[in-house]
């Protein structure tokens, strides 16, 4: 979960080291409706710090308890799976058809006691009966926020099947609302304001929209990641995330001849624009 902070000071701040931080993309070939696989995603309430009233995916910051390194790979695994059981109570444990036989409510009174830090990851699995399954969460896209940005982390998104037997929900705490939808469905809800979507999560489910099946997506290579950077424009009620491709990147600012460029679809996205609250994909051709 994501943690609020002080407020900070009035002034004009200096750029704030970003915190390190995990996401889940949990995916589901039965929940597709249609397209190849759905996926999962929450939407945060209206009154939340970090991205309000958006949908996104689980996950959260690193915490001290899931290891010494916030930025090594089992500390980020760590974050992540525990975050996404305690945001969407889904477990990813070592003996999957234990977890999904576990009673109901013992789950989620030991998914409570882990939201209030009053067991950490290996006590609340443990006393189920499981250990964690790190393997499930495959590095896919790591994303730092803007340095423009109060709130700032340096995020690792994560692929992950859904396990058999489970059932992935809100946790009507930090989130109001999660459902099951295609990248093209989830896009596509954006364009017309019924899904709000973040800025990160037009120009990831662009690139998942691209994927014909979870096997295939599952199956792609997942080297070293490297770090996308956006940096972010304002000028009056218009925002605009430009990607490190984006021709205008280097200048910080679009180009009047590329104001704000032009609507394009989402995986072709090297700028996202913010128009009257709704992120959209756009790029910019000259």
């Amino acid at each position: 979960m994501i943690k609020r902070r002080p407020e900070l000071d009035s002034r004009m701040p200096e750029p704030s080291s970003p915190l390190p931080a995990a996401s889940v993309i949990l995916l589901d070939a039965q929940q597709g409706r249609g397209e190849p696989f759905g996926l999962f995603l929450l939407r945060r309430r209206a009154g939340s710090s970090f991205m309000p009233d958006r949908f996104v995916f689980p996950g959260g910051r690193v915490e001290p308890s899931d290891g010494e390194d916030p930025l090594a790979l089992i500390s980020l695994r760590r974050a992540a799976l525990r975050e996404l059981w305690e945001e969407a109570g889904v477990i990813l444990a070592d003996d999957p058809a234990r977890a999904a036989a576990t009673a109901r409510g013992q789950r989620e009174e030991v998914r409570a006691a882990l939201q209030k830090g009053r067991l950490g990851l290996d006590q609340a699995l443990a006393g189920l009966g499981l250990g964690p399954d790190l393997g499930a969460l495959l590095p896919y896209a790591r994303w730092i926020t803007p340095p423009t940005r109060e709130q700032r982390f340096d995020t690792t998104f994560f692929l992950a099947a859904m396990p058999a037997g489970q059932r992935a929900e809100s946790d009507d705490a930090e989130t109001s609302q999660g459902l099951w939808l295609g990248p093209a469905p989830a896009l596509q809800g954006n364009q017309e304001g019924r899904v709000s979507l973040a800025a990160p999560q037009v120009r990831l489910l662009g690139e998942l929209s691209r994927y014909g099946s979870l096997e295939k997506l599952l199956a792609r290579d997942s080297g070293p990641l490297d770090p996308v950077r956006p940096v972010l424009w304002a000028s009056g009620k218009t925002r605009v995330v430009m990607l490190p491709w984006d021709p205008d990147y280097a200048a910080g600012q679009p180009g009047p001849d590329c104001l704000p460029g032009q609507p394009c679809p989402a995986h072709q996205a090297s700028r996202i624009v913010n128009f009257d609250g709704r992120w959209l994909p756009y790029t910019c051709r000259r």
